[in-house]
């Protein structure tokens, strides 16, 4: 079936860019059935595809199959000779969570397929060039994690989804228990992800921080953009279409969404971009933030008008410190100037900034460290950095793919270069602090939003900032495994007995108090402001007006590496914290942008008046009254 197809890696280029032209785009189920064409390939045992011999590194002839219990892979290498190795598995093993207290189906009936926590992993991938889910392999070579996987049309592809193998491996052993879903999700008979998408009962988590699209229209047009903005048909839902994308958000269950950010494009050239602004708080969210060039937002007026409407966060693009840092990025001249007076803008109304770099490997990875220290220095203000590795989706030329290709692994030690911290000890994933929600949840008895993202999404650390400007990594400070393991435990013994008794509250005084370092803090962290800080990492209130007063200065500093076709995990996109609500429905992140790029198609489709109308989230929300507890 496989025999003779191989890959070129100059013709996947230009095959992903025709596949994005008007002229060969397909309608919503057109596309999903095409994403899903190969599945019955791999549906049962034996499955053939070719991958790498451990050997002599060719790639060969293979094929998975039952051994006993394990799934075995057997190389047929005409050098070596055929040999077998054993990987770990989901997809055909019914296997059960190793963590205590996870759900083994979603609130619809789903099997829920655990984390896979060692390698060699089978994984469900896309083919780069047509699109399908395809079968792959995630495997350790050199120190660095890397994908493969063969598509019966186009061949045999692979790609570097971690450089660092050893903190690949430590972010998967920090997540915790599986979680049933959505209760209402949009589509109810998914089978395939990501080609049932747009929110499906296979969906495992909530949102942590929703998206929604103002516009695709843009007052730049930078040479790398994932969205692809400014670039043919507009799309420009008005008021009344993004207040009922806004009220999907809120009607999730069982987390109803508080944080939303709005981007596009550039969303603050919507006409009526005060008005959502405004909408939004008075709808209950909590945290109101917009992605932004800063180009408007330099400003000062209508930075005011902004903060006036009720906007709390700027997700500030930010590619480096100086002028230069943008030229290949942005191609915008004078761009700095205007992010320095977007910043100041934001210093003087009290609004915080989140820095969002776009990580390209040889262009500017140099930056790292230099956008490091400037939001050190600058933390009165800025209180994260999302660095983005960049994703060869929308935008960007795919043939430069294996120069440019930047991971996790590579921010993780270049943070921890800049910063003086040790990338082993102190860089965990974004899920590590799950048990603060849960904690927190069960203590109040309210929902709070929880970060279950999979391990591979989100890595980095927390830092405090002391007043004379030094960095302070979290777990030189802080006992950072022990604490949240045994808060997560207090959580589940609380929610097993249905009710907080004054024991629980002095046991988790006395846990902080166990894991907390005096001798290492810096200058002023007393425990007291260093419970307020870590309330701060799910409760956006904190920190805000007089809170901030006591809450010590902590900086955020991780990476969210976002996907592409050529190292997609099926898995991440059912995890997917970061959902965007569309005139479609909602979709996770890493299936609206990146891998099925839904996007284009909801584009085209909405300008033209051609989306349907999507199923509500649910059908006769309750009270809001929960909702507004969220927070």
């Amino acid at each position: 079936m496989f025999e003779g197809v191989e890959s070129s890696r100059a013709s996947t280029s230009a095959a992903v860019a025709a596949d994005r032209t008007p002229e060969v785009r397909c309608d919503l189920e057109h596309h999903r059935r095409a994403m899903r064409r190969f599945a019955h390939t791999y549906a049962a045992l034996p499955a053939r595809t070719q991958a790498t011999c451990p050997k002599c590194r060719s790639v060969v002839q293979a094929s998975f199959d039952r051994v006993g219990e394990q799934i075995v892979l057997t190389y047929q290498c005409p050098r070596c000779g055929p040999h077998r190795e054993v990987h770990f598995d989901v997809i055909w093993t019914n296997r059960a969570s190793d963590y205590p207290g996870s759900a083994a189906q979603t609130y619809h009936g789903t099997r829920i397929r655990p984390v896979t926590r060692r390698l060699p992993r089978t994984v469900e991938t896309l083919c780069p060039r047509c699109g399908a889910i395809v079968l792959g392999r995630q495997f350790v070579e050199d120190g660095a994690v890397h994908v493969e996987k063969t598509c019966p049309r186009d061949g045999h592809f692979r790609d570097c989804i971690n450089s660092d193998a050893l903190l690949h491996a430590k972010a998967l052993w920090w997540t915790y228990e599986e979680h049933p879903g959505q209760e209402f999700p949009q589509v109810t008979g998914a089978r395939n992800c990501p080609s049932d998408c747009g929110l499906c009962n296979q969906h495992l988590s909530g949102s942590v921080l929703a998206q929604i699209d103002l516009t695709n229209r843009c007052n730049m047009r930078c040479p790398i953009c994932f969205a692809n903005s400014a670039a043919g048909l507009v799309c420009e839902p008005d008021y009344q279409q993004i207040v009922a994308q806004l009220q999907t958000l809120r009607n999730l269950r069982p987390l109803p969404c508080t944080a939303i950010q709005f981007t596009g494009g550039e969303p603050t050239i919507h006409p009526d971009f005060l008005r959502i602004i405004a909408k939004a708080r008075d709808m209950g969210f909590s945290h109101i933030q917009i992605a932004t060039n800063g180009l408007k937002m330099a400003q000062f007026d209508f930075a005011r008008r902004c903060l006036d409407a009720g906007l709390h966060t700027l997700y500030l693009q930010f590619d480096g410190v100086g002028e230069d840092a943008y030229r290949e990025t942005r191609n915008y001249p004078g761009i700095w100037d205007k992010k320095l007076a977007t910043i100041e803008n934001c210093r003087r109304l009290g609004m915080k900034i989140c820095l969002v770099p776009t990580i390209v490997k040889g262009v500017n990875d140099d930056q790292v460290g230099e956008i490091f220290h400037f939001a050190v220095r600058n933390i009165d203000v800025v209180s994260a950095i999302s660095y983005q590795p960049v994703s060869f989706s929308g935008r960007i030329d795919t043939d430069r793919r294996a120069a440019q290709r930047y991971t996790l692994g590579d921010l993780g030690n270049d943070i921890a270069r800049a910063s003086g911290a040790s990338a082993l000890r102190d860089m965990f994933p974004l899920s590590i602090v799950i048990p603060l929600s849960q904690i927190l949840e069960a203590m109040s008895g309210n929902p709070k939003i929880r970060p279950t993202c999979h391990p591979d999404c989100a890595f980095g650390s927390y830092y405090f900032v002391s007043p004379e400007g030094e960095a302070y990594p979290f777990p030189q400070v802080v006992n950072v495994e022990g604490m949240f393991m045994e808060m997560n435990r207090l959580a589940a013994r609380i929610r097993s007995r249905g009710r907080v008794g004054w024991t629980d509250r002095v046991r988790l005084l006395r846990l902080f108090k166990r894991h907390f370092r005096p001798e290492a803090a810096p200058p002023g962290l007393t425990l007291d402001r260093f419970m307020r800080s870590l309330r701060g990492m799910v409760d956006k209130n904190v920190g805000r007006g007089t809170e901030g007063e006591v809450s010590y200065r902590t900086l955020l500093c991780a990476g969210m590496h976002f996907q592409d076709r050529f190292n997609y995990d099926v898995e991440r996109a059912k995890r997917c914290v970061i959902l965007y609500s569309t005139p479609a429905g909602v979709f996770p992140f890493c299936t609206y942008n990146c891998g099925p790029e839904y996007r284009s198609i909801v584009e085209r489709q909405a300008a033209n008046g051609e989306v349907p109308a999507p199923a509500p989230a649910r059908a006769e929300p309750k009270s809001d009254q929960t909702v507004s507890e969220n927070r």
